[in-house]
């Protein structure tokens, strides 16, 4: 019974670690699902139909966006070391104008191709100061709060999100100046960057910290303008930054200038809403004018949900994607032997690389691996099915009945006679 049980144990061991080896194996070689898993040159899907080998790949920089405008010229092609000097080369891109494809590969497979939603920075200068005093009081604050939900919904009811990029949402953080030294420019319930719409409305709100005062609006820009460059930078996407206010600014001194050329070197596109008293406006109001043209945006007086959905239309692009596919007439002769293509793209970042074993003994349609991917292949096709085969075996041996010590004996002693 004892020796039953280890033959069982035994089993299943081998069982399992072919199972595990096998799922390992699968989802070494299974087709790439995203076009930049990493910085570089990542070929996504490869075809050898008797001579002609198609390749499509994405080439992404260290942020781990792909590079959109590459020409035919950036691209070289070599077998055994020697360039190949005729090959097909297209290109296909999600922009502005088609912001999500499905992307048939030459492997069969499909690739999501989705643009990348803008990070959006808003600086809202929710100061009481805003609605003024006396024959002049209004409620600017609502008007300016109004503003910004138009910018980020749509019309309805319950109003959708405006988005540009459907399957890769812009994701939006809020800023508010503060009228005391040490107060914190984001609100305390709100994540830095959310791509819920929802939320922030919620925070405009309900949320808001509380400011009488006049406000630093030019430092909680600037520190707006640096994290939404931040964020873009790690997700890929533009960075917008939108400020309203009535342009006053009483703390913060000569950052101006220093905000303006940080928002340009970041490049930031700060758009923004002039909200407030008809005084605060003509006295601060070419300020806001001045931010916004000089990187590229556009100042709005007293916006009107017309002018809300436009300048989010105008402003907020998403970053474009693209994918690459290059087809050609292999050149190697069918001498039993292994031939080594390889792809070399020249970016602003550098050159990349990636290098394919080639073959034109007994091929047919298939998929193009790397080097790595034919040695994992090949130990899925013959070690796994060989541990098999030995964990049957020594099943087998195990399992063969012996005889007791007492029909031995019997054996032996019949054997002497």
């Amino acid at each position: 019974m004892k020796s039953q049980s280890l033959i069982h144990r035994f089993a299943w061991l081998s069982v399992v670690i072919s199972l595990g080896v096998g799922l390992m194996m699968a989802s070494v070689t299974s087709a790439q699902s995203v076009v930049c898993p990493d910085s570089g040159l990542n070929v996504l899907a490869t075809r050898q139909a008797g001579r002609t080998i198609s390749i499509q790949f994405s080439v992404c920089n260290q942020n781990r966006v792909p590079f959109v405008a590459l020409s035919k010229s950036a691209v070289r092609v070599l077998e055994d070391d020697r360039v190949v000097t005729t090959f097909d080369f297209q290109s296909i891109a999600s922009d502005e104008r088609t912001p999500v494809q499905d992307v048939p590969l030459v492997d069969g497979t499909v690739v999501p191709l989705d643009a990348i939603g803008a990070s959006i920075g808003i600086v809202f200068d929710a100061t009481r100061l805003i609605n003024g005093s006396g024959s002049d009081a209004r409620d600017h604050l609502s008007a300016g709060r109004a503003a910004i939900e138009a910018f980020l919904l749509q019309p309805g009811n319950p109003p959708p999100p405006r988005t540009a990029a459907p399957r890769n949402p812009e994701r939006v953080g809020l800023f508010i100046p503060a009228d005391q030294p040490g107060q914190s420019f984001r609100p305390n319930d709100l994540p830095d960057f959310t791509i819920d719409r929802y939320l922030v409305i919620n925070t405009l709100r309900i949320g808001l910290p509380q400011r009488q005062g006049k406000t630093n609006l030019f430092a909680a820009v600037q520190t707006a303008v640096e994290a939404t460059a931040r964020d873009a930078k790690q997700h890929g996407g533009k960075a917008i930054v939108l400020v309203v206010s009535d342009g006053g600014d009483a703390l913060t001194g000569e950052a101006f200038n220093s905000l303006v050329a940080q928002a340009a070197q970041q490049n930031v596109t700060v758009v923004t809403f002039g909200v407030g008293t008809d005084r605060a406006l003509e006295k601060n109001g070419f300020r806001l004018q001045q931010l916004a043209e000089a990187t590229g945006g556009r100042y709005y007086s007293r916006p009107t949900e017309n002018d809300a959905s436009d300048a989010f239309i105008r402003f907020v692009k998403p970053q474009p994607v693209a994918l690459y596919t290059i087809a050609y007439e292999t050149k190697v002769i069918d001498d039993g032997k292994e031939h080594r293509l390889a792809i070399e793209v020249a970016t602003a970042e550098g050159s990349f690389s990636y290098s394919i074993p080639i073959s034109l003994v007994n091929t047919s349609s298939g998929s193009l691996l790397s080097i790595w991917d034919v040695l994992l292949r090949q130990y899925f096709l013959f070690a796994i099915p060989l541990l098999v085969l030995l964990t049957g075996m020594v099943v087998a041996i195990m399992a063969k009945p012996r005889p007791s010590v007492g029909q031995a004996r019997t054996e032996v002693k019949n054997s002497r006679s």
